[in-house]
């Protein structure tokens, strides 16, 4: 270690120091200690500290390239850590992040500080110039540490190789990014090419010859490359990197980031699994669990006179939202959903587990339109929809039993591929901004860059009135997407007081503003679907927590809970639809089991089994990634429950669902072969 060494060259220097006293005084050592080429130890140490100096005036320059890359390495650790504390659990013992990372970790800064190398020399080898090959890494590496960090204090989490390969949604990220910020990355830009012209005019470097170029292009290809192997157990970097001191830890990306540094965390993730083999997956096995639910489904259906595709259903994913007033930490002066928690007394309502937290929006999709929990997946998928979708040959989604489905995103297509995901789950319309099916309704309040709710469930209204029979849509608001800033005028009304800071309170009381203008277009929707005489069911939910909670526990249970009812409208429920029984907690795979059951609509044998897992087990946290291995699940008095709790029923539940996401996503999609997906008349 760097530390270690550093120890030792300070009790070599004051030993010789030491020596050369005593030797001045009495004369003793030149004789005792002198050299096989006759040189006696003083002038010996002279000569070598001369040399020293002169290596380090000859190469000076490659010498602070070095000391400013070890000094990126050091921040893409510190700065992993919003609070600058060292990785810890509640109530563990912990110390700063500073100390952690140069005494605790720095084994793994040396290793981000090859690294950094590695691409400065993949940098040299192609330019041949020293100057625009540095400033160009150090620019690249300061660009990603900031970039982690501003995650990491937004989503607990620091940036992954899937979002980077969403190459269609870079323009829409800087659509998001305020224009002074744009200015001044443009200014800098210009700067640092000013630099780089002057330092390689003034001071210039020699060049290499083409052997040191191509052996620092190859040697960083290998190295990177070799990351697609990490996760790899067989693998010899695997063996390496585990025996070094890499510790992925990726049940929590933050802690990983901390332990691992920025760099590292990121390539840990490049090497994805889906999911665990199963060592009980066969064909027969698959077949034998076919026919344990077709019973099940054929004897829910006896008491079930409806059909699912004769319904109108709504999916609405509110974007961030989850009211404040539930946090021990936050008090407002009134609520801000005060209409909507008027609904969830009167209806199918109560709390979803997220399985994020600032983010993590399309995660929540995926587990409402296909049943499957993301918990189940290996810690390496962040995101079914650019990880698991693409691979998968084909995906059955809620939409695919009704003649019609739309999907709607008011604002930009290209987050999380929705518009190549929407198509592979067979949505015959995607309506977006700049799409090929235009948002005829584009309003927005106050400042606010992004189109209202209201005008959201405008759209949705229009495309519920354009088609007479059974249909599907999935709307994903945008309105209370961050930043919350001053663009209401009545954000002086949510007054905020509790543990939180100034700036906190900033942010709560706009975004609790923008709350309420949902809140409002809330109940306008609902008194509009209430006068269409077809059946309509709304399923309203919060896909996660905003960012801007500092004083909140990220893997707490309140934390993860966000808003959610399902509603009926007046024609719904004078033709069957019925309430449920207030449902306190709910994952997001539960509500196709809860929209069948609300509107009294029969099920297939995978719907069956949904609607037992949504009965008789606890519901699972979907936020503790364990691929799937000793799951944990909360009951309905919000009490954490262990796997091994559970009743034998229980399990066998469980561990069918994971065989099901086993075959549909990592196996050999056996199920598709089956009459697994069928309900009565309707065949996939």
């Amino acid at each position: 270690m760097l530390f270690k060494s550093c120890i030792v060259s300070i009790i070599v220097v004051v030993l010789g120091w030491l020596l050369a006293k005593i030797d001045k005084r009495e004369h003793i050592l030149e004789r005792k200690l002198s050299l096989n080429d006759g040189k006696t130890i003083v002038p010996w140490i002279s000569e070598t500290i001369m040399k020293m100096i002169n290596y380090i005036k000859n190469h000076k320059h490659n010498l602070i390239n070095i000391v400013i890359l070890y000094t990126l390495a050091y921040c893409s650790f510190i700065f992993m850590s919003p609070h600058f504390t060292s990785p810890h659990m509640d109530g563990d013992k912990y110390t700063s992040i500073f100390f952690f990372a140069f005494f605790v970790k720095q084994h793994m800064m040396i290793l981000t500080l090859l690294l950094y190398y590695l691409i400065y020399r993949f940098f040299y080898g192609i330019t041949n110039k020293f100057w625009l090959s540095s400033i160009i890494t150090y620019t690249a590496v300061t660009i990603a540490i900031v970039a982690d960090a501003i995650k990491i204090y937004y989503r607990s989490e620091p940036i992954l190789p899937t979002e980077v390969t969403m190459v269609s949604a870079y323009g829409d990220i800087l659509e998001m990014i305020p224009q002074i910020i744009l200015w001044i990355a443009i200014i800098g830009i210009i700067i640092l090419t000013g630099v780089i012209l002057f330092c390689e005019v003034k001071f210039p470097q020699e060049k290499l010859s083409w052997k040191p170029r191509l052996l620092g292009i190859l040697l960083a290809i290998v190295v990177f490359d070799s990351s697609t192997r990490i996760n790899h157990g067989n693998s010899i970097v695997n063996a390496w990197l585990s025996s070094y001191g890499n510790e992925p830890t990726f049940w929590n990306q933050e802690y990983g980031a901390q332990y691992n540094g920025a760099i590292q965390q990121f390539l840990n993730n490049i090497d994805t699994n889906i999911m665990e083999n199963n060592s009980n997956y066969s064909r027969k096995r698959v077949n034998k669990l076919v026919e344990k639910y077709k019973k099940q489904a054929e004897k829910i259906n006896k008491g079930r006179t409806n059909n699912l595709s004769t319904q109108t259903i709504v999916f609405n994913l509110s974007e961030s939202l989850a009211n404040p007033n539930r946090l021990k930490e936050v008090e407002l002066s009134q609520n801000p959903l005060s209409y909507i928690d008027s609904v969830k007394r009167n209806t199918t309502s109560g709390l979803m587990i997220s399985s994020g937290l600032g983010g993590g929006t399309a995660n929540m999709e995926y587990m409402t339109l296909t049943g499957l929990p993301v918990s189940n997946f290996s810690p390496t998928i962040a995101t079914p929809y650019t990880q698991v979708v693409p691979n998968s040959n084909q995906t059955l989604t809620i939409n695919n039993y009704f003649k019609k489905s739309t999907a709607i995103h008011p604002y930009r297509g290209s987050f999380y591929s929705r518009e190549v995901v929407y198509k592979k789950f067979g949505f015959q319309k995607f309506m977006y901004l700049g799409g090929k099916y235009k948002l005829k309704h584009k309003m927005k309040i106050g400042t606010n860059p992004y189109l209202s709710d209201e005008t959201a469930y405008r759209n949705t209204l229009d495309v519920i009135n354009s088609y007479k029979n059974g249909q599907f849509i999935n709307l994903v608001t945008m309105q209370n997407h961050l930043p919350y800033s001053d663009y209401y005028d009545n954000s002086g009304d949510y007054q905020v007081s509790g543990d939180v800071d100034d700036g906190e309170k900033y942010n709560i009381s706009n975004y609790s503003a923008g709350l309420s203008y949902t809140d409002k277009a809330v109940q306008k929707f609902i008194e509009q679907i209430d006068r269409i005489n077809k059946p309509i069911t709304l399923v309203f939910y919060g896909d996660h927590l905003p960012g801007i909670y500092s004083n909140i526990d990220g893997n707490s249970l309140e934390a993860r809970e966000t808003d959610y009812f399902i509603y009926s409208n007046k024609y719904a429920r004078q033709h069957g639809a019925k309430n449920l029984k207030h449902v306190k907690y709910v994952s997001p795979i539960d509500f196709i089991a809860l929209t069948a059951e609300q509107t009294n609509s029969k099920v297939s044998p995978y719907y069956a089994l949904l609607t037992e897992i949504q009965k008789e087990l606890p519901t699972i946290k979907v936020y503790a990634y364990n691929n799937g291995k000793n799951p944990v699940f909360v009951n309905k008095k919000g009490k954490t429950i262990k796997y091994k709790q559970l009743t034998k029923k229980q399990k066998r539940l469980y561990n069918d669902l994971k065989l099901v996401q086993y075959d549909l996503t990592a196996g050999n999609q056996y199920l598709y072969k089956t009459k697994f997906f069928i309900i009565k008349s309707v065949i996939l």
